[in-house]
Parts: C-alpha cells; sequence; structure tokens
C-alpha cells in the first residue's frame, strides 16, 4: 500500500512538474511572439505627441528634440535619448516610465498610460526605426491682430500700450528739491526732510528717539540681520564722537554679511533655491555660483542699471 502510494505521489509529481514545464515554454513562446510583433511608427509618433510640445520642432527644452530618430540619437543637454536596441538604458523610456528622474512628461502634460509606455519600450527594443517622413506643406492661417507668427499655438502677445510705457517704475528718475520743514533740525538730511514734511500735512507726532544700545540692535538686524555683539554694544554706548553712528553703518555696508542678508530679497523674488523642490527634490549642483554672484554684487555696491542688465543677459 505505502509503495503505491509513493508511486502515485511521484506520479503527480512528475505530471505537475511537466504542466509547469509546459506553461513556461508557452509564456516564453508567447512573450517572443509579442516581441517579434513589429509596434508600428504611427502608434510611436502619436504616443510621443505629447512629448513634442516641449521637445519638437518648435520648441526644444534642454536642447532635446524627439520629432525624428535623427534627433532622438543627437541628444540634448544630457545626452542621446534613446539606445536602439536597449530601452532600459534608453533615457526617454525610463522618463515616461518613472524609473527616473524627474519623470515626463511633466505636468500639466497627462503622463503616458500603460501601454504606451509598453509601445515605445519595444519599439526601442526593436532598433527605434522610423522613417523620415516630410512634413506636409499646410497653408499658414492669417494671423489674429497683434499675434505674431513666432508664437506657436496661438499665442497672442499682450500690446503694451503708452500708458503701459507711462507707469512710474519705466520713467527715469529726476532729483526733486527737499522740502522746507518747520523744525530745522529735520533739514540736516533731504530724505528727513520728505519725511518730515509728510509728517507735518498728516498731524503725526514724532517717536521718541531712540537709545544707543537699541540703535545699534537696529542697525545691526537691519543691514547684517544679526545681533551686535556685546562688546561691540557696550563701546558703542560709550562713544561720546558725533560720528559713531556714521561710522556704525559705513563698517556694517561694508561688511561681507550686508551682501547676504540683503542679497536673500534679490534671490526671493528669482525664486533662487538650491534644489528644484517640486515632484523630485533634484540638487541643483551650480546653482551656488548665481547665489553668490548676487551676494557679490550687494556688497561692490553694484548700479542697479547694470546689474539688471547683467540679469537679462544671464538669463
Amino acid at each position: 500500500m505505502h509503495q503505491v502510494v509513493c508511486k502515485i505521489k511521484r506520479g503527480y509529481r512528475v505530471v505537475a512538474l511537466s504542466g509547469a514545464l509546459t506553461l513556461i515554454v508557452s509564456s516564453a513562446l508567447f512573450s517572443q511572439g509579442l516581441q517579434a510583433q513589429q509596434v508600428s511608427e504611427t502608434d510611436v509618433q502619436a504616443a510621443l505627441k505629447r512629448c513634442a510640445q516641449c521637445h519638437g520642432p518648435a520648441l526644444q527644452m534642454s536642447k532635446l528634440d524627439l520629432s525624428s530618430r535623427e534627433a532622438m540619437l543627437k541628444g540634448g543637454e544630457k545626452g542621446p535619448a534613446i539606445v536602439p536596441g536597449d530601452a532600459e538604458a534608453s533615457p526617454l523610456y525610463r522618463r515616461i516610465a518613472g524609473l527616473q528622474a524627474p519623470a515626463m512628461p511633466m505636468p500639466p502634460v497627462p503622463a503616458l498610460n500603460a501601454q504606451e509606455v509598453e509601445l515605445i519600450k519595444n519599439w526601442i527594443n526593436q532598433g527605434a526605426k522610423m522613417t523620415a517622413v516630410a512634413a506636409p506643406t499646410v497653408a499658414a492661417a492669417a494671423p489674429a491682430p497683434g499675434a505674431s507668427a513666432a508664437y506657436p499655438g496661438g499665442y497672442t502677445p499682450r500690446e503694451i500700450t503708452d500708458a503701459d510705457r507711462s507707469w512710474w517704475a519705466f520713467k527715469k528718475p529726476v532729483r526733486n528739491t527737499p522740502p522746507t520743514v518747520r523744525d530745522a533740525k529735520w533739514s540736516h538730511n533731504p530724505i528727513d526732510a520728505f519725511v518730515a514734511n509728510m509728517r507735518e500735512q498728516k498731524g503725526l507726532e514724532v517717536a521718541p528717539e531712540a537709545d544707543r544700545r537699541t540703535l545699534i540692535r537696529r542697525a545691526y538686524l537691519d543691514l547684517i540681520g544679526l545681533l551686535p555683539p556685546t562688546e561691540e554694544v557696550e563701546a558703542f554706548v560709550k562713544d561720546p564722537a558725533p560720528d559713531a553712528y556714521s561710522k556704525l553703518v559705513d563698517k556694517l555696508l561694508a561688511s561681507p554679511n550686508y551682501g547676504e542678508r540683503w542679497g536673500r530679497n534679490w534671490l526671493d523674488v528669482v525664486r533662487y533655491a538650491d534644489s528644484s523642490g517640486f515632484e523630485f527634490d533634484i540638487t541643483v549642483e551650480n546653482a551656488w555660483r548665481y547665489r553668490d554672484y548676487v551676494i557679490k554684487a550687494f556688497n561692490e555696491d553694484k548700479p542697479y542699471n547694470q546689474f539688471i542688465i547683467e540679469q537679462l543677459a544671464g538669463d
């Protein structure tokens, strides 16, 4: 009885093993059949149409054009987009599949679905063949009023009017004569005269003058963003010289910390960061060079007009 059971068990295992091998072989043959099926170039181009919004004939972000096989092989700033015969080594496939950051396409352009990603993968593995087809000639439509052929996608630039050009920020600064104020002590500094004149018009009273300890704290925090050392506070409080405050301000303006404190305001305006901080917090390795340039510009008291020209040139 025991031998019969063993034979049955052994026979069952052989049958099960044989079935498993059959399933594996069948799966392999089925997979090979899929791989052997040639991917349609039309389907590939349709799947890549979304990618071409940022990497096509009209716009090549990162200097990458995906509109032809030759352009993909040439690649952009980060090298070739495809490695024919090896999808896993192709940045195009890795990005649309989410295997490499940042994933593409980026929002608001919708991502490729699983079927489209698999289509691109098989196409690359099959050699990434793409027949060069001349683009059909289409009669250009008449541009809308104010529109230009240089702007794709129907974008119409905003017309700049004379009222826009008369905005105060675009006018050349003119030196105004300081107003005359009733109290002569507010006439020593032109800025104080303007402030005092407006205060008199509004009927506002003067705030009490700050003591020496408060004054040096304000100067330090305003100019370099740090509290003054205790010994410097004591020295300033005991300094009877009438130009003690002027010397303090000059000292703080000459400090490297001045550019670090006030350069932050400009860096906030241009949205500076050491990393992208969006979907993937990718480090921008050379961003610090721009940060240091801004700090240096403030510390050197670079003229604002020259600073703006350099911003535009760098952009």
